[in-house]
């Protein structure tokens, strides 16, 4: 129903980029986009059953008339955003764009009610765990424990995702990066003093 071009964090965590659009297919004719909301994960639930209007959103915008795409560039400084952070960098975020006029027989696996949700998270964390890694695997060192784990943890959470089950998505993703404290630490192979 909905396709998301964009989803991204910037380079810097300042912006928050949501390009996305109502499915071109017939089916899809007379649908439109009437909201957007994004949460924080810890407002997300395994059933996925929240209603993103009244559960804890940090920014919301309301769509009228026939709105067909939405692009939109959310600054970290945005007086409609609640939220008290310097940078986009650290959390895991769920985006719901709410449609109007969806078809009564409609499925969509992502979807709760009219949204249909997305994740987004800084993938710049992404590529800077793993280069904790690369000077070790440059020098045909062993492999670290500590980057199997995280390799594992990726794909748990990749899973998480992708079979909606959020509260371990949660967890994984919090474990990846050490929100808590007990991810995988970048553990040198001792080559290198």
């Amino acid at each position: 129903m909905i396709v998301y071009d964009q989803l991204r964090i910037s380079d810097d965590g300042h912006q928050l980029y949501i390009d996305a659009h109502v499915g071109k297919t017939s089916c899809f004719d007379g649908v439109t986009i009437e909201s957007l909301y994004i949460c924080l994960g810890s407002q997300v639930y395994e059933t996925q059953t929240i209603d993103p209007e009244s559960n804890g959103y940090i920014y919301r915008k309301e769509y009228d008339g026939d709105v067909l795409e939405i692009h939109e560039c959310i600054s970290i400084d945005d007086d409609s955003l609640i939220y008290n952070r310097t940078s986009f960098s650290k959390d895991l975020f769920f985006v719901y764009v709410g449609c109007s006029n969806v078809p009564e027989d409609y499925d969509y696996c992502a979807s709760v009610g009219n949204y249909v949700l997305e994740v987004v998270f800084d993938d710049n964390l992404l590529y800077q765990k793993v280069m904790q890694f690369t000077k070790d695997l440059a020098d045909d060192c062993q492999i670290p424990v500590a980057f199997t784990d995280f390799i594992l943890l990726w794909n748990a959470f990749k899973a998480s995702v992708e079979t909606e089950h959020f509260i371990p998505a949660i967890k994984f993703y919090n474990m990846l990066f050490d929100n808590l404290g007990v991810g995988p630490a970048a553990k040198p192979c001792g080559c290198h003093g």
